[in-house]
C-alpha cells in the first residue's frame, strides 16, 4: 500500500478507526469492481485522506454499504464507502493517476540514465502505464476536474528536470503542483469554493513533503542502484530534508485552521497528525505516538534471541526480514491470501507481519469464496 500517511491508533477511537477502513475499503473496492482486482495494488493511504478531506466538506455524511469479508479484518464483514461517493470516485481517479505517472517516471528514468537498467521493469512500466491512465480517465467528470491529463504532463516532465542541474524546489514542483490539483478538486467536488485557494497551497506543501520523505526512504537504496535521488544530488542532507518538511507541516496546520469544514474529527487525525507521525517517525531518536522511538538505521536481520516484546505463541525467527518494503510483502501476501491458506492454516500475514490463525475452521467455512478480499491492514 502506498502513501506517506499511516494514522496512528493511538489518534483514532473506536468511531474514527471505523470510519478510516470505511474509506480505506471504499477506495480498495472501487479499484477492483470498476478496474480489476490488480489495481487494488494502487490503493493509496494519501487518496484516503483526500476521500476524508472531501467528506469533510460536506454536511452529509457519506453513504455506505455492507462489504464481504476480508482477511485483513479477520474475515468480518465491515461497512465501508459505496463507490458512487464522490470522496472515493476522487481517491480511485487520484490514486490511478499518480500510479500511471509513477509508471511513466520509471520509463523515462531508465531511459535517460537516472535509474539503473533493467529492461524487463522499463517493459512492465511501459504496459501499466497506460492501462492505469485509462483507468484515471474512465471517470470522466472527476478526471475533467482533477486535470488527469495536466497531472500526468507535469509529472511526465520529471526526467528533464532531473537531468539539468535544478534545486530541490524546482525537483519537487511537479509533485507539489499535482498534489495541489487534488486538493483544490475535493473544494470543487465537494462545492466549497471558499476552501478552494488554501487547500491548492496546502497540497502544493503536503506534495513538497511527500516527495521529501519518499527521497529519504529511497536515499539508501538509490546510493546502492546508483539512481537519482534529489537530496544527493542537491546535497541536502536527511536533516535538512526533515527541517524542510517540519516547516511545511507547520504551514499545513495553519492554513488548516481557515478552513470551512463540517466534522472534521477524522481529516485532522489523519491529515495534520499523520503528517506530524510521518515526519518524526523518520526522524533519530524522536519519540512520538505512545512513546515509540525511531532509529536512524533499523535492523535487517532477526536478533539471535527471541525479543522480549516478541509474542511467544509466534514463530521464531520469521522468515523473512524485519521492516520489509511494500515490494518485499506483495507476492507472498498473495500466494497466502489468494490461495486460500489464510482461511485454513496458521499463517504469517505478509501484509501486517503478523502470525494469525485460520480464518475458518469446518464449521464456519461457508461461502469462503472471497478469501481474496482484502482491503487493509487493520487487524
Amino acid at each position: 500500500m502506498f502513501g506517506i500517511l499511516a494514522p496512528c491508533r493511538h489518534t483514532l477511537d473506536a468511531d474514527l478507526a471505523d470510519q478510516w477502513r470505511a474509506h480505506l475499503c471504499g477506495l480498495c473496492l472501487s479499484l477492483r469492481d470498476n478496474h480489476g482486482q490488480a489495481t487494488r495494488l494502487t490503493t493509496n493511504t494519501d487518496a484516503v485522506m483526500v476521500s476524508v478531506l472531501l467528506a469533510a466538506q460536506r454536511a452529509e455524511s457519506p453513504v455506505s454499504a455492507r462489504a464481504g469479508r476480508c482477511p485483513l479484518r479477520g474475515m468480518q464483514s465491515a461497512d465501508v464507502v459505496v463507490a458512487e461517493d464522490p470522496g472515493i470516485r476522487l481517491a480511485t481517479t487520484a490514486s490511478l493517476t499518480l500510479a500511471a505517472g509513477k509508471a511513466y517516471d520509471t520509463v523515462a528514468e531508465q531511459k535517460s540514465g537516472l535509474a539503473a537498467p533493467s529492461r524487463s521493469r522499463r517493459m512492465i512500466a511501459r504496459h501499466l502505464g497506460g492501462r492505469l491512465r485509462a483507468g484515471a480517465a474512465a471517470d470522466t467528470t472527476v478526471a475533467d476536474v482533477l486535470g488527469v491529463d495536466g497531472i500526468l504532463l507535469r509529472l511526465s516532465r520529471q526526467h528533464v528536470v532531473e537531468t539539468q542541474s535544478a534545486g530541490l524546489d524546482e525537483l519537487t514542483r511537479a509533485s507539489a503542483e499535482a498534489a495541489a490539483a487534488v486538493f483544490a478538486s475535493a473544494a470543487d467536488l465537494a462545492g466549497a469554493d471558499q476552501n478552494r485557494n488554501t487547500l491548492a497551497a496546502m497540497g502544493f506543501d503536503f506534495g513538497r513533503v511527500a516527495h521529501l520523505i519518499n527521497a529519504i526512504d529511497d536515499l539508501d537504496d538509490d546510493r546502492r542502484s546508483g539512481s537519482f535521488n534529489p537530496l544527493d544530488a542537491t546535497g541536502t542532507t536527511v536533516a535538512a530534508a526533515l527541517a524542510d518538511c517540519r516547516r511545511l507541516v507547520s504551514a499545513i496546520r495553519r492554513r488548516y485552521d481557515t478552513l470551512a469544514l463540517h466534522d472534521d474529527r477524522l481529516l485532522r487525525a489523519v491529515l495534520l497528525d499523520g503528517l506530524t507521525h510521518a515526519v518524526s517517525r523518520r526522524t533519530p531518536n524522536h519519540g512520538r505516538c505512545g512513546g515509540h522511538r525511531t532509529q536512524a538505521r533499523q535492523p535487517v536481520i532477526w536478533p539471535g534471541q527471541r525479543p522480549p516484546d516478541f509474542p511467544t505463541n509466534w514463530p521464531y525467527p520469521p522468515p523473512f526480514q524485519p521492516n520489509r518494503r511494500l515490494h518485499q510483502r506483495l507476492l507472498r501476501f498473495a500466494g497466502v491470501a489468494c490461495t486460500g491458506r489464510a482461511c485454513c492454516a496458521d499463517h504469517w500475514n505478509h501484509c501486517s507481519d503478523k502470525w494469525k490463525s485460520p480464518v475458518c475452521d469446518a464449521n464456519t467455512c461457508d461461502n469462503c469464496d472471497d478469501c481474496c478480499d482484502c482491503c487493509d491492514c487493520f487487524n
